[in-house]
């Protein structure tokens, strides 16, 4: 019994890393897709849309398990409807604004600090310390992306000047760690497709009052090629990759799923090489290599009983949030 419990945890972590590894190969071809639609429709709006194409792709998919799956009480609706405020209103919204008056090496850092908050919030708020191979792992991802965002260049670095619209990228940060902390607290209920559906409905809700206005009030205009890439962001990332993320945090927990934040990048500068015809340069492979290098850390399986996150999965669905 032993040996076949040990195989299914071994056999769940590698499913839930394919799931995250996939889900960050979309959000980085995300990052180049944007570039083709950037100025094209206003982002709001373009929020919004893709959250209606996610829906209209996840919906059918779901159709089953939402029949199956135990009726929301009320309690259970508040929890989509603030999965969908933190990972799809918030987020979208603090995103676009905040990328128009700061600079994109500070938000690529900021964005990097995405697994250390996670971590940080699991430990604060619901007593689950990450080990030390996992600090250890995070800290050598950051530095990785670090390399990367200064193009190797200490220079650069030390010069880096923040300014208060970076705090509403942090913020940014934050919700989307609380997405995927609360969420996997959800999970424990429901399935992640039926969790995805529910929070996108939520998130696509919130952001359409003042997507439909920026409709009606400000020009924009969508080529063939844009509504192809709006398809994509919608279909394939604002609605496959939000699943396969839930699905992977509900194999192997927020706190080791978070660490994927950070490849996302690196598949962003790989496709924009492969389709932009972008250079690589030596400290794209250093910063590369110690990402990968930090991952394989974060991912590396101390004992069987920690294969799961030290048992957050458990832990996040009994016991709430310290009181301060």
């Amino acid at each position: 019994m032993r040996i076949q419990a040990k195989f299914y945890t071994k056999e769940l972590n590698l499913t839930g890393y394919i799931l995250l590894l996939s889900s960050s190969m979309l959000y980085g071809g995300n990052l180049v897709a944007g570039r083709f639609i950037s100025g094209d429709i206003p982002p709001i709006a373009l929020s919004m849309l893709r959250g209606l194409f996610g829906l209209l792709v996840l919906f059918p998919l779901a159709w089953h398990s939402l029949r199956q799956s135990p009726k929301p009480t009320r309690m259970d609706l508040y929890s989509f409807a603030l999965l969908g405020f933190l990972g799809i209103t918030v987020a979208y919204g603090t995103f676009l604004w905040a990328i128009q008056y700061s600079t994109a090496t500070n938000a690529a850092i900021i964005f990097a600090l995405n697994p250390a908050l996670t971590n940080i919030l699991l430990t604060v708020g619901w007593g689950i310390i990450p080990s030390r191979l996992r600090v250890l792992g995070i800290g050598l991802s950051f530095s990785g992306l670090v390399v990367v965002i200064s193009q190797g260049s200490f220079t650069r670095l030390i010069t880096l000047n923040l300014n208060p619209c970076d705090l509403v990228l942090l913020l940014n940060v934050v919700a989307v760690a609380l997405f995927s902390i609360l969420g996997q607290g959800v999970m424990k209920k429901f399935t992640p497709l039926v969790t995805s559906v529910y929070s996108l409905f939520f998130g696509t809700i919130f952001l359409s009052p003042y997507g439909i206005w920026e409709l009606l009030n400000k020009p924009w205009y969508l080529s063939r090629t844009s509504w192809l890439v709006v398809l994509y962001m919608g279909c394939l990332v604002t609605g496959i990759a939000i699943l396969l993320y839930l699905e992977g945090i509900s194999r192997i927990g927020s706190g080791k799923a978070a660490i994927f934040n950070n490849i996302v990048p690196v598949f962003g500068i790989l496709l924009a090489f492969l389709f932009l015809d972008e250079r690589l340069a030596l400290y794209h492979l250093i910063g590369f290599s110690l990402v990968l290098i930090g991952i394989g850390f974060c991912l590396y399986p101390r004992r069987e009983k920690a294969s799961l996150d030290q048992a957050s999965l458990l832990i996040l669905s009994a016991k709430a949030p310290k009181s301060r």
